[in-house]
């Protein structure tokens, strides 16, 4: 435990005071470093309360009931939010806010399905939607794999810009963010709707992108038309990729169609993937469009890493607060390891079986 401790932002142990998670009725936990062990039980054993009680009996002789376990982690969620925040900040690993966005702030929406442990398929779907520069999870819900992706299943601030794949880009999800006078950047879903000119006439993308060179950016205004005839502006933002990348997409389809068993993708799906396609409401220049879109990117590749190294979809609660405890607790003990990687001159992405040793050091 001494591993994660000296590793922590300073000020750690007053802030579970001040945020919640240690209260004048915290029973048998009357320590933060003993709430800390409890949640960091709680995480690296399958998200079980009776085995994280069972832990904290046999690490520091406190006897509580998995019912006592669940009390005190389901507090903690707030307090690790920020150790996680201050940790990442500390070790360089956050972005900083751009100027052009003000008083604005943006929000990444994913979603990750998972299978319980024995399982051949995906048994649940987590949804997340991340505050991107206030560092916090907006929500975290926990559902069946039949619950779709959707943007309306999030409330959303006037003025937030919410950033999200292409399985978002829908009409309807699109209404939902407007109507709450939100904005958007979202990749475009080539089939999702049909998009129309000044005069009402049908638009096809790919003849007004294949003048593009590499790298070179460009942006198309038209409509997209709603059920009762209303139709309403959008602005497409394209920038044609690189060769890398190109070959890249395709490989994706391909293992995607292979997979899936799915019928071939159709030749002009696959041209439009020779660029990137953003859908947006926003008025600024393309190529920081093009930036606010690389952000999302760029978050969910520590997401990746985070899944990859500590298994942070495996979900154990479909409860909001128990959730954000297991997202969070996973997130720092990340970070911690992220930072005794660095100081060991080893690369967090170089070896993930060296970060799954030292991530079990971090326990001892």
């Amino acid at each position: 435990m001494k591993n994660i401790t000296k590793n922590l932002p300073d000020g750690w142990e007053k802030k579970a005071k001040e945020l919640g998670a240690m209260r004048s009725d915290s029973g048998v936990i009357r320590r933060a470093e003993s709430l800390l062990r409890l949640n960091m039980l709680y995480v690296t054993n399958e998200g079980s309360f009776q085995q994280a009680a069972l832990g904290m009996a046999l690490t520091e002789g406190i006897v509580m009931s998995k019912v006592a376990a669940f009390n005190r982690i389901k507090n903690s969620g707030e307090w690790l939010r920020w150790m996680s925040k201050e940790k990442l900040e500390n070790e360089g690993m956050t972005l900083s806010k751009p100027e052009l966005l003000g008083g604005r702030n943006i929000t990444l929406v994913d979603a990750s399905d998972e299978g319980v442990k024995g399982s051949r398929q995906s048994d649940y779907r987590l949804h997340y939607a991340f505050d991107l520069f206030n560092f916090q999870c907006k929500n975290v819900e926990v559902t069946s794999i039949k619950e779709g992706e959707k943007l309306g299943r999030y409330s959303i601030n006037e003025g937030e810009i919410i950033i999200a794949d292409r399985i978002y880009c829908t009409m309807s999800g699109i209404e939902h963010v407007l109507k709450q006078k939100g904005d958007f950047v979202l990749r475009f879903k080539s089939k999702a709707f049909n998009l129309y000119d000044s005069e009402g006439q049908r638009l096809e993308l790919l003849p007004l992108l294949r003048h593009l060179k590499v790298l070179e950016n460009t942006d198309i205004h038209c409509f997209y038309r709603l059920p009762d005839g209303t139709h309403r502006p959008i602005r497409i933002v394209a920038m044609k990729k690189d060769a890398k990348a190109i070959e890249a997409s395709k490989r994706k389809m391909a293992r995607k169609v292979s997979k899936k068993q799915e019928k071939a993708i159709q030749a002009d799906t696959v041209e439009l993937n020779e660029y990137v396609v953003l859908a947006t409401s926003l008025e600024d220049t393309n190529v920081q469009i093009l930036e606010l879109y690389r952000t999302r990117w760029q978050v969910e590749q520590v997401f990746y890493r985070l899944k990859l190294l500590f298994g942070y979809g495996d979900t154990p609660s479909k409860r909001d607060d128990t959730a954000q405890a297991w997202f969070f607790g996973k997130l720092l003990l990340a970070a911690i390891c992220e930072g005794i990687l660095k100081r060991m001159s080893f690369s967090p992405e170089l070896d993930p079986i060296i970060a799954g040793i030292v991530g079990a050091q971090c326990l001892e």
